[in-house]
């Protein structure tokens, strides 16, 4: 309350932006993850997507944690154990949306397609492709804690961040092209997304991989995000050209895409062991 005939002083703009931050933070982390925010997306006005590099590099460092201590010893348990952690913190949204793509491309006719998308239980081809996106996760995570524990760590925290941040610039993207847009969750985001939020996650991600570069001492980390975001990028386009559309599962098939295609870049740099 303010004293009688005195008004409230206006609120400084650092602190303002402050508060916007904060509440874009929130917003990113009840989007990725099961985490519990209250109110962090009341009114369903803010998508949190300029700090959606920042939440996955934070899932990124969660999941790294057994890699730092099993992978010296157990390279493949600790892969497989940083993903569990991976999956639980984000609650596997990013691998039911590649389920739903994979079982609409399989699909014969664009009505079937459709069809096999919203069907809740998983078809065929989304029970393939999680099995097999996970499968190669593990494996290369493995292959990376088998060289370097310390790289591994470091390599998960820059595909998570990086994955994470495909989809705002990929909704960005998708603007110019209405069509393949479509209503419900996918054009929500889409509708949404400008280019604030296509630079704070590009400069997020620059930033991480930076950073996880210096920590690992490799500059390989930062050759294999480079090329896996842009083969990345050819992939998720052509799912997308594929499907004529970009919908919410889209969105997340690009993220799983965009995982696998930077711990896939950062492995096959590794240097061939001599025997």
């Amino acid at each position: 309350m303010t004293r009688p005939g005195t008004a409230a002083a206006p609120a400084h703009p650092l602190s303002r932006r402050g508060v916007a931050a904060l509440a874009e933070l929130r917003a990113a982390v009840a989007f990725l993850t099961r985490i519990p925010v209250r109110g962090a997306t009341a009114g369903h006005d803010r998508t949190g997507a300029a700090a959606f590099g920042l939440v996955g590099a934070a899932i990124g460092l969660f999941g790294a944690v057994p890699l730092l201590v099993l992978g010296p010893h157990l390279p493949l348990p600790a892969a497989v154990l940083a993903l569990v952690l991976v999956v639980v913190t984000s609650g596997g949204l990013h691998l039911d949306g590649l389920a739903d793509t994979a079982d609409a491309l399989a699909a014969a006719t664009p009505d079937a397609a459709e069809r096999a998308r919203t069907d809740p239980r998983a078809g065929a081809a989304g029970v393939a492709a999680i099995a097999l996106d996970l499968l190669l996760a593990a494996s290369l995570l493995a292959a990376i804690a088998t060289a370097d524990p310390r790289l591994a760590g470091a390599a998960l925290v820059v595909a998570a961040a990086g994955s994470r941040s495909a989809a705002p610039i990929a909704a960005w993207i998708s603007r110019s092209r209405p069509r393949r847009l479509r209503q419900g969750l996918g054009g929500w985001f889409a509708a949404r997304i400008g280019r604030i939020e296509v630079v704070a996650v590009t400069l997020t991600t620059i930033a991480v991989t930076a950073l996880a570069t210096l920590a690992s001492g490799r500059a390989l980390l930062l050759l294999g995000t480079v090329a896996g975001l842009a083969v990345a990028s050819a992939v998720a386009g052509g799912v997308v050209a594929r499907r004529g559309r970009l919908d919410g599962d889209g969105y997340g098939a690009i993220v799983e895409i965009s995982f696998l295609a930077v711990l896939a870049g950062i492995a096959v740099l590794l240097p061939i062991p001599v025997s």
